[in-house]
This record gives C-alpha cells, structure tokens and sequence, in this order.
C-alpha cells in the first residue's frame, strides 16, 4: 500500500523507514516531529517517502545536500504495525517518567524536611513538658513526705487537747460535786450544833420542870 501525492510518493511505513534509516521508530518519530522528515497520514498510518529518506540519509552523510524538504507535515499518529516490544519501551520509558514527575510532585524533599523539623520541634516540646511534669511530682512527693509529720504532730496535739478538755471538763464536774458535797456537810454540821444546843437546853431545864412537878 502507498500514498500518492503530487510527484512524491509515500510507500513506506514508520516500521519500514526505520530499518532504512537504521534507526529506532523513537528516532524517526523524533526526526518527523522537528521537521528533518515529512510524513502524510493515511487511514491513521504514518507513510512516508522513500527517495527523501534515501536523501536524507546522503545527506546525513555528507554526500549530498537536499534542499526541497516538504515542512508541512500533520499531527503523526501511531502505526498499528509499530513493533509491540518498542511500543513497550515507549510506554515503560512514559510511565517512569509519569511516575517520577508525580513523586517530586507529592513528595518533595523539601516537604519531608519542613515535616521532620517540625515533628522534631514537636517532640522536643513535649520532652520538655515532660521533664518540667516529672519535677513538679517530685516536689509534690517531697513536699507530701514532709507534710506527714506534720500532720501527725497535729493529729497527736488535737488528740491531747482534746484529752485536756475532757479532763478539765471533769475536774470542773467534780469540783461541782465536792463543793455541794461540802455544802451539805456545812448543813449538816449546823444541824447538829443546832440539835446539841437544843438538846443541852433541854436537859439544863430538866431539874427545873422536875421541881416544878413534884411541888
């Protein structure tokens, strides 16, 4: 199959150009798209022409200078014929690129080290957080050690005041007791001068009443 246009001829495909030229289809497809090469597009094939490759190649060369290059070339599609294993290359070499551009783009250096330094300032944060907790406990476990003496001397001195009052509380009950007691014994014995005086009377007046009777 070819391409006739005007008085070139276009018989070759980008498979077969390639092996003319001694060169990889990524080459040619190079050559056709900076313009060294012209191609024409039929049904979706790439064709080109065979006496231009020759001239091409002489002038590649160095034998001979070609001049009348045709620089109006259309948008190059893919040959179906293109041989699978560089297509393979092609697409491999694409995706490594792809993948490549997509990691500097997601993960740059500069992010993982803006991330680390700030997880590292982070960190030391916190460790110092940390310590100042761990010397605050400590103070608080000190200052419990030495409050608990303390608290016992108060315990012990409410508990002996408290004792005192209670003793103090009898005593005062007591030295109720003992003074009505007292009292009462006043009483008494002022009862008993009474009852003596009474009964000395008495019996000084006996003779009296016993004269008085018996007249």
């Amino acid at each position: 199959m070819s391409a006739s246009l005007g008085s070139e001829t276009y018989n070759l495909d980008r498979k077969a150009a390639s092996k003319l030229l001694h060169v990889s289809v990524r080459t040619l497809d190079r050559y056709l798209k900076s313009k060294k090469l012209s191609s024409r597009v039929v049904d979706g094939r790439v064709w080109m022409d065979k006496g231009e490759l020759k001239a091409f190649m002489d002038k590649k060369s160095g034998s001979i200078n070609v001049d009348n290059v045709d620089m109006s070339t259309p948008d190059l599609s893919i040959d179906v014929d293109v041989d699978n294993v560089d297509s393979s290359s092609q697409d491999v070499v694409h995706s490594m690129s792809t993948v490549r551009k997509v990691s500097k783009e997601k993960s740059p250096s500069g992010v993982y080290k803006k991330l680390f330094n700030e997880l590292k300032e982070e960190v030391s944060e916190k460790q110092t957080r940390l310590e100042i907790a761990n010397y605050r406990v400590g103070q608080l476990e000190a200052q419990l050690k030495n409050s608990i003496p303390l608290l016992e001397f108060h315990r012990e001195n409410y508990e002996k005041k408290k004792k005192e009052q209670s003793l103090e509380g009898k005593i005062v009950e007591q030295g109720t007791v003992l003074a009505r007691i007292k009292t009462q014994l006043k009483y008494e014995k002022f009862n008993k001068r009474i009852f003596l005086t009474i009964l000395m009377v008495i019996l000084a007046l006996q003779p009296l009443w016993l004269l008085l009777i018996y007249r």
